[in-house]
């Protein structure tokens, strides 16, 4: 941050951080928003992974095992 006249070493200091803090929030703002925007549409096109009707999976044995839901 180039220096202002007339504001001691301190102040701008002071200023700098501030300024500095200001622009990691807004960076970390737009990355929480890109990842709720990511997130919603990962989850848009979702199908249930147990929708009713029947279905055929196997047991830890290896034997088929027909669900109802």
């Amino acid at each position: 941050m180039p220096s202002i006249n007339g504001v001691s070493s301190p102040a701008m200091d002071y200023a700098s951080e501030v300024y500095s803090a200001n622009l990691a929030k807004a960076a970390q703002q737009q990355k929480a928003e890109q990842d709720l925007a990511l997130l919603a549409q990962a989850t848009k096109n979702v199908t249930p992974a147990a929708s009713s009707g029947s279905h055929s999976t196997t047991d830890n044995l290896g034997q088929n095992i027909n669900i109802n839901v």
